[in-house]
């Protein structure tokens, strides 16, 4: 096999991963926000802050958990099309790879949702299919800067990670305590989707399209603005890392 057709073959088996691997993310947050949120469910917990909290714990685990299988460790696990455009702006990701690693996980978002429906039906149409939505309130500049400023700060945790090479297997542990912490924290704000794979196929299937704009750019912008610091402020000749060597 060329070359060329190698690297074709492995583009078209990391981005299946990476179909797969977002699908099982929307799977599960659908599923838990199907038991832990719609009322009457056994596990359902009133306190929208307690809410939050154990969904940041059971997100930041799963994050964890699909970026270190070996799935995630061949595909680099992004499950998030801002973690691409972050390792895109780095210098760190091959530009021909973005866009196909960006409409797997937007068509895995899709999947996952549709899966959990087929799977636990009418509670999750009553969830809305777990769209995300801000609080009453919240303005969508507010949002913007809200999403884009969290995700933003875990970005900077990650690049301070990447920086050194003892710490770089925890990259992905890192990436999930970020998000986890940002749901907990923010979830009862602004939704804490900070992932547009998290907001598109909740969105196109239940058809709650408030702010859907704001979800899908601020979590693509900040990302991007990180990524082309980090790459400013490296100095030429630095041996880089990213998540998919962790």
């Amino acid at each position: 096999m060329s070359t060329s057709a190698q690297s074709r073959a492995d583009l078209v088996r990391h981005t299946g991963y990476e179909f797969a691997l977002t699908t099982v993310l929307l799977f599960a947050v659908v599923s838990l926000v199907r038991w832990l949120a719609l009322p009457g469910s056994p596990l359902a917990i009133t306190d929208p802050h307690a809410l939050f909290a154990v969904a940041g714990v059971a997100v930041a685990a799963l994050i964890a958990a699909l970026m270190y299988s070996p799935p995630g460790r061949a595909s680099g696990g992004h499950l998030h099309p801002g973690v691409t455009v972050f390792l895109w702006a780095c210098g760190l990701f091959p530009r021909r790879a973005v866009l196909p690693y960006i409409a797997a996980q937007l068509a895995g978002s899709v999947a996952g949702t549709a899966l959990a429906g087929g799977v636990w039906g009418e509670p999750v149409r009553q969830i809305g299919h777990a769209a995300v939505h801000p609080a009453a309130g919240t303005g969508p500049v507010e949002l913007f800067l809200i999403e884009g400023g969290a995700l933003a700060a875990v970005f900077v945790a990650v690049t301070l990670v990447m920086a050194r090479p003892a710490l770089r297997g925890l990259i992905p542990a890192v990436i999930g305590v970020g998000v986890g912490v940002v749901i907990a924290t923010l979830g009862t704000v602004t939704g804490a989707s900070i992932n547009p794979a998290r907001a598109f196929g909740p969105a196109l299937l239940s058809g709650h399209h408030e702010h859907f704009w704001n979800y899908m750019i601020a979590p693509l912008v900040a990302p991007a603005l990180v990524g082309l610091a980090h790459r400013a402020l490296t100095p030429r000749g630095t041996p880089k890392a990213s998540p998919s060597e962790a």
